[in-house]
């Protein structure tokens, strides 16, 4: 009798544990919780920014010397470009959710003021949103824009999925990084393709001004994850590849990003800057600690790689804003290198 009451006990407390578990696994954080991560995880002006920099240079990359600005397609694009960088900062968060609760458990989705199954909810609204704009804008403006706009939202995805393959490319960050940058050409060729149709695709101009923005994503992508002593879970290129390799791809961007600006005709601003950088992280490289290495009691940390993030933070806005500079400050149209 005694081991029945036993073992209904037992069971009880089991079912009240399984309900309480259920009760927390459905309950949902609130409106305060999400509002809280978008403060801190999303940085809207940066990403408007962002956008705004991808949607000037598409429409003024073909430009023929013209400062004129379609409205309707500037603000429905500056939308939806927004809306990209948002839901990639939702992705990766919920992507990384492990690796932050070792490296960065201040992170909102570490430390449960949202949850995981929540932020799921929102990539997988915030993608619905998207591909919604796709149709209508293939309905309202043209197929190509609507189709550029659906597989942007694709790519990222995949991105999210880490396309079917994620130990594979974690095993690999040279494939890795280049697999997560290619979008920003889509980026760039959606709005080319609002603003001036499926025909501007084939101008090459708008190609290289796509690789130029590739350049600055690349750059900032590498550059901004130089520090020495970052946490071995992070798994950043400096630490898995060390000092030659992760030179050689952020030259790798540099040299791209040094032929579109050629052809973009504004290497006369762009080259000093990218041989500015390189010249800044050979110093860096030279100076600095062996990669993975902890700090010593009492060490500082180091700082020299902020300054290399500087950097490549401004040459990642000139990539954006250089062509629109370009044509605001009135250079004539002669001075623009075309090709046939």
């Amino acid at each position: 009798m005694k081991k029945e009451l036993e073992s209904k006990s037992e069971y009880s407390g089991s079912s009240s544990s399984s309900s309480r578990q259920v009760e927390i696994f459905v309950q949902f954080s609130g409106f305060k919780s999400w509002f809280k991560f978008f403060s801190e995880r999303i940085a809207l002006f940066v990403y408007l920014l962002t956008a705004a920099g991808y949607v000037l240079t598409a429409n003024y990359a073909l430009s023929d010397g013209s400062k004129s600005l379609p409205l309707r397609p500037f603000f429905w694009t500056l939308v939806i470009e927004t809306l990209f960088l948002i839901t990639l900062r939702v992705m990766d968060d919920l992507k990384d959710v492990d690796t932050d609760i070792l490296a960065h458990p201040e992170r909102p989705l570490p430390r449960g003021l949202v949850t995981a199954r929540e932020a799921s909810i929102v990539v997988h609204g915030l993608v619905s949103i998207l591909i919604i704009n796709g149709i209508v804008l293939a309905i309202v403006e043209n197929l190509a824009c609507g189709l550029l706009c659906i597989a942007t939202t694709l790519y990222y995805y995949a991105m999210f999925k880490e396309f079917g393959c994620g130990h594979w490319l974690s095993a690999r960050p040279i494939l890795y990084v280049i697999s997560h940058q290619l979008v920003v050409l889509l980026m760039v060729l959606f709005p080319v393709a609002a603003f001036h149709g499926a025909s501007s695709l084939k101008s090459i101009l708008c190609w290289h001004a796509a690789l130029l923005q590739f350049c600055g994503s690349f750059t900032f992508e590498v550059c901004r994850k130089l520090d020495p002593t970052a946490h071995v879970a992070l798994g950043t290129y400096l630490i898995a590849y060390g000092k030659f390799k992760t030179f050689l791809m952020i030259l790798f961007a540099v040299a791209i990003g040094a032929w579109a600006s050629y052809v973009m005709a504004v290497e006369i601003i762009m080259w000093p800057f990218l041989g500015f950088l390189l010249l800044t992280v050979l110093i860096l490289f030279w100076k600095q600690r062996t990669p993975g290495t902890p700090l010593e009691k009492d060490e500082a940390p180091p700082k020299g790689h902020k300054i290399v993030e500087l950097i490549c933070t401004l040459i990642t806005l000139l990539t954006m804003y250089i062509v629109p500079i370009k044509i605001w400050s009135g250079v004539p149209k002669a001075a623009m290198r075309t090709f046939s």
